[in-house]
């Protein structure tokens, strides 16, 4: 049939009843505004990713190949099928070259991970070692060549011949996302320009009618006729990338140059807050299960705090620059700080326990509160006694709202009438608001410790064992290393009594008012007798300690009778097994060859890897794996501790070195305040001192009184093992010793803000906190969870277009409303098999009379919406609301009808996945 062609004066041919071509009036810009996007795409993306990080490469060659492969590939691209041919032959060259160049390449990114590495977490460690540096610049120069060239042959095809997003935003985007990532500040001007390009070729792609789109007109489809709206507007694709790279770029001018009128300043919140979130979700496991969902809703800002001690679940650790504790001293300290928030006692199937409550019903905790006497004062009393200084300090500690439930308390406390003991491990503020806690306290600074006690040994060895009386002209009791003490020399008469009756009730006293108690750890013969009995709280305290004693040795030097502990004690022998004494000086003695040791075997990493199934994190980490950060170093510290017969648990919390105090910033009311990183969260050893209580001991590596290092070490060379000749270690990386310098401070009050925390160590402290499940238990959650979801998203879909149906149907002008209507019931009729064909609309309205009439709905009803849509559309007649009603009700008949004769498995596809008919309502 001849095609009858018709032109009028607009320009206009109508070939026929469908197809319609305009004249060209205007030269077309396509070609041009598809090369300027596709340049702004290449050049955007390849500026932000140098700009994030400082790369050694040849910027000559970059820029060659960059100028060489952008005009290849956009000439290609815009002569189109004539020269495709090329663009196949550089694909083929591309894939061709990059294997025979892939050693330099995979040696190019090597060098370039390892820039991004020490950029993101701040080390200078390289992730890739052995690599030679001379080789880094051809290397990574190669490397940055051929990415140049992928990106021109994927952006020029999919931005010129075929606007597509995907393949483009899947080579562009990681790059980005490497250093977005690791919350590394990208190049503003680059980024924006990056991400305006992402939008550009997404709307190029999704243009619903091609070349002529836009505007508030276009065609409207009634089958196969065709009804023109009216003011029709010609825009093209191209057109529309520019607009929107060209409306990104003002808004972002705009907006950055009210940001600088304002002196607006961004905060860190929005990256730290991505960054969590994606650290999260990376990190969530099942065998881990109550610490992923803590750390994912933490991520989100809700405040679940988890805490248990299952280690060896998590094969590495990261930081996050997060506030969790602000902490405020009266007085200057010397040493390191540590906060505890629990100690763990029972170490089982790896994993750390609190001590059955069943332990504590003993006589002895009945007179810790009878007496208000408790272990957790013993280290301040008896430091003071030591040193015969009354002075007195104080701390504050305010939690983050993320840690409102936490309680953190120094070692060295001082009663002071506002404190509930928790057995002999925790303390817990009376009165205090929540997440906010107070202390007298005086600092144990153990390093001190050990000088003071390593003097008076060499003291002791000089002028031998004498017991001595004190405070009487008798002379005492010949009873070697025991002091004698006369209850009636105490001034103050609370204690007097409060002694006097203990001694009474525990038959100490030995003849008159005098008693005695064992010297052996702790020598009183260098204690001025004035003080001890102007101080009867020391002597009480004395008393005390040796009625908890045996407590003590009956429950903390328990290690599981296993084959693998046997393995550890076979391999530390030589250390454990030598015998000593427990005055403080051999105890130290011990513990420092122990720590030493493990050093001399051990690195300390945050990628140690996760613990293989059926061993044992202890044996694991201090025999095969020889890699670990703190809580490795502190289980087995504890454990070896416990072999050797020295009393030991396992504590965590924050440590605050004395370089972390000095690095602080002087405030103007004489404060100093410190910024401590989240790599003070930690875990380290208790270690029971007979006569003066529990203190903290460092086992791990790079850990000090004086400064910490968090940098992977390597292992130590132990130079001697002996508990008489060790005196030098080699330390690659960080120092293993436990520093002794304890330089003086101002005396400020000093103010340090600790920052947290591990976000694979839910809570704090490094600690592996884990859910251990079996395999099919796990499937079956993961199996049970995806179902959820899944569940979810299709409840939440249905709803959503519910809602939407609702709105359309019930709401907005007349007009509008009969069109909807009739759309949908179209789409009920088809599922009836009932089809308009030829676009005959009142035939078809017959034919469904016909077949449904005063079956499905009332007889009439159907054929009311026809002509109502019919009117509407074609005669811009408005429906009256009383046609708009019958229609919905005619509509709501025919859906029940068709729901109520569906099976079981199609009710549920139309409820659910075509989401036509509610359902629910139709049931009665």
């Amino acid at each position: 049939m001849k095609r009858k062609n018709i032109q009028n004066s607009n320009g206009i041919t109508i070939s026929d009843s469908i197809v319609m071509s305009v004249k060209q009036k205007h030269p077309s810009m396509r070609k041009l505004f598809s090369v300027v996007i596709t340049l702004i795409g290449m050049l955007s993306v390849i500026m932000a990713f140098l700009g994030m990080f400082h790369f050694r490469y040849e910027k000559s060659t970059v820029v060659t190949a960059f100028i060489c492969f952008a005009a290849l590939h956009i000439l290609v691209a815009v002569r189109g099928q004539k020269l495709l041919g090329v663009y196949f032959i550089s694909v083929l060259s591309f894939l061709f070259l990059a294997y025979r160049k892939s050693a330099t390449l995979v040696m190019g990114f090597k060098f370039v991970y390892n820039i991004i590495y020490k950029s993101a977490f701040t080390s200078k460690i390289n992730y890739y070692k052995g690599l030679k540096s001379a080789l880094e610049v051809s290397s990574v120069t190669t490397l940055f060549v051929f990415y140049i060239w992928l990106l021109a042959i994927v952006i020029c095809y999919f931005t010129i011949c075929r606007p597509n997003p995907v393949l483009p935003l899947m080579v562009t985007f990681p790059l980005l996302e490497i250093g977005m990532y690791n919350g590394i500040k990208m190049p503003v001007f680059w980024g924006i320009l990056c991400i305006a390009y992402w939008l550009a070729i997404l709307a190029m792609s999704t243009i619903d009618v091609g070349e002529y789109s836009g505007g508030q007109s276009g065609f409207v489809r009634k089958n196969n006729l065709f009804f023109p709206k009216r003011h029709m507007k010609l825009k093209v694709t191209e057109r529309c990338g520019m607009f929107i790279i060209t409306s990104v770029m003002l808004l972002a001018a705009l907006s950055y140059g009210y940001l600088k009128v304002t002196h607006y300043k961004r905060s860190d919140s929005i990256n730290e807050k991505r960054r969590n979130i994606t650290e999260a979700v990376e990190d969530f496991s099942i065998s881990n299960l109550g610490e992923s969902l803590a750390n994912l809703s933490n991520a989100f800002g809700f405040n679940l705090d988890y805490e248990n001690h299952k280690l060896g679940n998590l094969d590495h650790v990261r930081y996050k620059n997060i506030t969790d504790l602000t902490v405020t001293l009266e007085k200057p300290v010397y040493g390191a700080i540590y906060l505890k928030d629990d100690t763990c006692s029972v170490y089982r199937d790896n994993e750390w326990f609190k001590l059955p409550s069943s332990n504590y019903k003993s006589k002895v905790f009945d007179d810790f509160n009878d007496y208000k006497i408790h272990p957790q004062c013993f280290p301040a009393t008896m430091f003071r006694c030591l040193i015969q200084d009354d002075d007195e300090n104080t701390i504050w500690i305010k939690n983050s709202p993320r840690k409102k439930k936490r309680i953190y308390v120094p070692y060295g406390i001082e009663d002071f009438g506002k404190l509930k003991y928790e057995n002999d491990t925790n303390v817990i503020p009376d009165g205090e608001k929540k997440g906010e806690s107070s202390y007298k306290f005086v600092n144990i600074n153990t390093d001190a410790f050990k000088e003071l006690f390593n003097m008076q040994y060499d003291l002791k060895q000089s002028i031998g064992d004498l017991p001595v009386v004190i405070g009487s002209s008798q002379s005492a009791p010949d009873v070697s290393m025991r002091s004698v003490f006369s209850a009636s020399s105490i001034t103050d008469p609370k204690w007097r009594d409060k002694i006097l009756k203990y001694c009474t009730e525990n038959d100490l006293i030995s003849y008159d008012d005098y008693f005695t108690f064992d010297n052996s750890s702790f020598d009183f013969i260098f204690v001025d007798p004035s003080y001890l009995y102007e101080h009867g709280e020391v002597i009480m305290t004395k008393l005390m300690q040796e009625s908890y004693r045996d407590f003590v040795y009956q429950n903390y030097l328990d290690v599981p009778d296993t084959a693998e502990m046997e393995e550890v004690r076979q391999a530390y022998s030589d250390i454990i097994d030598r015998e000593h004494g427990n005055t403080a000086h051999d105890v130290f003695s011990v513990l420092d060859d122990i720590r030493i040791r493990i050093s001399a075997t051990s690195t300390y990493s945050l990628e140690p890897g996760r613990l293989p199934s059926g061993k044992d994190f202890v044996n694991w980490f201090l025999l095969e794996n020889h890699k670990g950060y703190c809580t490795s170093y502190a289980s087995s510290g504890v454990l070896l501790a416990r072999m050797a017969g020295i009393p030991a648990r396992y504590a965590t919390g924050y440590i605050i070195s004395e370089n972390d105090l000095k690095s602080g910033k002087k405030n103007k009311d004489n404060t100093l305040t410190v910024e401590v990183k989240d790599n003070r969260s930690h875990a380290w050893a208790e270690i029971y001192i007979e006569g003066l209580g529990w203190i903290p001991y460092e086992f791990t590596a790079g850990y000090t009184s004086g400064e910490i290092t968090t940098e992977p070490t390597q292992p130590t060379t132990a130079v001697s093992t002996s508990a008489s000749d060790v005196s030098t270690t080699t330390t690659s990386g960080s120092s293993t010793a436990n520093n002794s310098n304890t330089s003086a401070v101002s005396r400020t009050t000093v103010t340090t803000t600790v920052l947290s925390t591990v976000t694979s160590i839910a809570g704090n402290g490094g600690k592996g906190i884990k859910i251990h499940i079996p395999k099919f238990v796990r499937n079956l959650f993961i199996l049970i969870l995806f179902a959820a979801l899944l569940v979810i998203f299709v409840r939440a879909r249905r709803s959503i277009i519910l809602k939407i149906r609702d709105k359309h149907l019930t709401t907005g002008v007349p007009e509008t409303r009969i069109r909807y209507m009739y759309s949908y019931a179209e789409k009920l009729l088809s599922e009836m098999n009932m089809h308009s064909e030829n676009g005959n609309f009142k035939q078809f309205a017959s034919e469904v009379e016909k077949w449904y009439g005063d079956i499905a709905f009332e007889k009439g009803s159907f054929d009311l919406l026809t002509d109502v849509a019919l009117r509407s559309a074609f005669n811009s007649t408005k429906p009256s609301s009383d046609e708009l009603k019958k229609c919905e009700k005619m509509l709501s008949s025919l859906s029940a009808s068709l729901f109520k004769k569906s099976s079981r498995f199609d009710k549920f596809r139309l409820m659910y996945l075509n989401v036509l008919v509610k359902g629910d309502q139709y049931e009665n």
